[in-house]
């Protein structure tokens, strides 16, 4: 087991480091690695450390685990680091899993020991059986080729030295080493998605179809992560092309072929979920909206987030409450930054209009009140070239704004007579002859 640990590292290109951190949980995975990874570092010269979580769910027996991992690393002569944490409450405050706090838990306290004493990498102890459990996870969740891809052996500083080798290998490696380890009780309750998959599926499939499954799968894994690679560049340069504050054109977006432009969506989900984890059947609406195109329909991709179209383009947004409006005076000679529009808005005296990317308007009278504020239920203004008057709310669909935008667009008044939808059209009333104003918007 030494070498296979060795030749995937080597091939991994996880060495040479200086200082490596073991995620010690007790169990035999576990446990193998630190043996092996001290044993290594004689050869390689780097510093072993380990690492435990007490996640407070197992009483009596977390206690247990926590004392072995320390008498362990005490054993081998490693610095040994313990976090207790309350994953339950965890779980319940952030309205996740107990699953997904302890993950989350054990590597946000990865990283701050990491951070805090110097340490290069950390090792976790996953192996070739739970890559082929995530595997089939994945499969059946349907997360799409890159879930097909298993457990890769390295992402950002933490590496997995263990990915080649079987858990067999690891529970014999222990044997003749005299290596003790502990058994967590809750990883033989087949209630567990993942345990049902390791405990009945897997052997199943072993005994009845194929006994080097295992090895067929983690193998199959490994051809689909290099096709994965090179969709995934070109699925990047579609994405810097097309995609703009979350935000594509839908004839663009299905001109791309499908491996593409479904990675594409992906990425969007990411940028605003946090994680490239969803399921094959949300990407695979979210494109099916994109391509009936319809203005105004939308499909929910996960709580509180959703796609929707809108004029020719697809959107990625979260639900929110309607924004509050707002209303600033502005004053001739001065900006007023409006955090609402992203912008500041200036006002200068104007005695000629020059074409400078200013909007020149001429006041109705002196001392007026110019004001900038948000649209208003009933809004009417004369836009410029035209004799009649429009509802504003009809001029923002007319000129595609996006419903969500609508909301950010300013809108200047003299005297609470509307002058400029700011961005967009002057009104015609207040046309520049001499000695007005001239308004800038500064990004």
């Amino acid at each position: 087991m030494i070498k296979s640990v060795e030749k995937t590292m080597l091939e991994q290109n996880m060495l040479p480091f200086k200082s490596v951190l073991v995620g010690l949980s007790g169990g035999a995975d576990s446990a193998a690695l630190a043996h092996a990874l001290c044993v290594l570092s004689k050869k390689y010269g780097f510093k072993v450390c380990a690492a435990h979580v007490n996640h407070g769910l197992r009483g009596e027996t977390a206690a247990r685990d926590e004392k072995f991992s320390s008498d362990l690393a005490r054993s081998l002569g490693i610095e040994f680091f313990c976090l207790h944490a309350s994953v339950r409450e965890e779980a319940e405050k952030r309205k996740i899993s107990e699953e997904l706090a302890g993950r989350e838990v054990r590597y946000g306290f990865f990283a701050q020991l990491m951070d805090n004493h110097g340490i290069e990498y950390t090792a976790t102890a996953h192996h070739k059986n739970d890559n082929a459990e995530t595997i089939l996870m994945n499969f059946i969740r349907g997360s799409g080729i890159r879930g097909l891809c298993g457990i890769p052996y390295r992402r950002d500083r933490i590496i997995r030295p263990l990915l080649d080798v079987s858990r067999e290998e690891t529970e014999r490696y222990c044997r003749e080493n005299n290596i003790d380890y502990v058994t967590d009780e809750t990883n033989l309750e087949t209630v567990y998605t993942r345990n049902k998959i390791r405990h009945i599926i897997l052997p199943e499939m072993e005994r009845c179809i194929n006994p080097s499954f295992v090895d067929t799968v983690t193998k199959n894994a490994a051809v689909l992560s290099s096709d994965a690679d090179f969709l995934d560049g070109e699925a990047d340069k579609a994405f810097s092309m097309l995609v703009k504050d979350l935000c594509v054109d839908t004839a663009r977006l299905s001109g791309l072929h499908p491996a593409v432009s479904s990675r594409v969506i992906r990425r969007m989900i990411d940028n605003i979920c946090g994680s490239e984890d969803v399921p094959s059947a949300v990407v695979f609406a979210v494109l099916r909206l994109a391509e009936r195109g319809r203005t105004g329909s939308r499909t929910d991709i996960a709580r509180g987030v959703y796609a929707a179209v809108e004029y020719g383009k697809l959107y990625l947004r979260r639900e929110h409450e309607d924004a509050e409006g707002f209303d600033y005076t502005l004053n001739i000679g001065g900006s007023v930054y409006i955090p609402e529009m992203g912008c500041s808005v200036r006002v200068e005296k104007a005695e000629e209009r020059r074409k400078d990317g200013w909007e020149y308007f001429g006041l109705p009278k002196e001392n007026c009140r110019i004001c900038i504020r948000s649209r208003r239920t009933g809004d009417r203004f004369m836009p410029m070239g035209m004799k009649g008057m429009k509802k504003v709310q009809d001029f923002m669909i007319n000129e595609k704004i996006p419903k969500d935008k609508r909301g950010s667009v300013g809108i200047v008044t003299f005297d609470e007579e509307i002058a400029w939808i700011a961005g967009y059209r002057r009104d015609d009333r207040f046309k520049f002859h001499k000695n007005g104003i001239k308004i800038k918007l500064e990004y």
